[in-house]
């Protein structure tokens, strides 16, 4: 799946047998990914991906200040109804 952030284009990727839950290419790379394990489901999976996205967006903020924001999102996401359709 292609995906526009900031008016650049990613490719996301639900890949197996990762060594982490996902990873994001910097936003400078020659096609970039966004790679989110595959194995995740329900609102771990919604964190790790919205965790991934703000990599994408704001590659300079601080991986503290991303995984409370993810953590945060996701669980207010999920609060009011959002489930994943797979």
């Amino acid at each position: 799946m292609r995906l526009r952030i900031l008016n650049k284009v990613w490719s996301l990727r639900f890949a197996p047998n990762m060594a982490n839950r996902g990873d994001c290419d910097a936003p400078s790379k020659p096609g970039k990914a966004i790679r989110i394990s595959s194995s995740l489901r329900g609102e771990e999976r919604l964190e790790v991906l919205i965790h991934e996205l703000l990599h994408a967006a704001g590659w300079h903020l601080a991986e503290e200040y991303v995984e409370q924001f993810a953590a945060d999102a996701a669980r207010a996401l999920w609060r009011v109804g959002y489930r994943d359709n797979h």
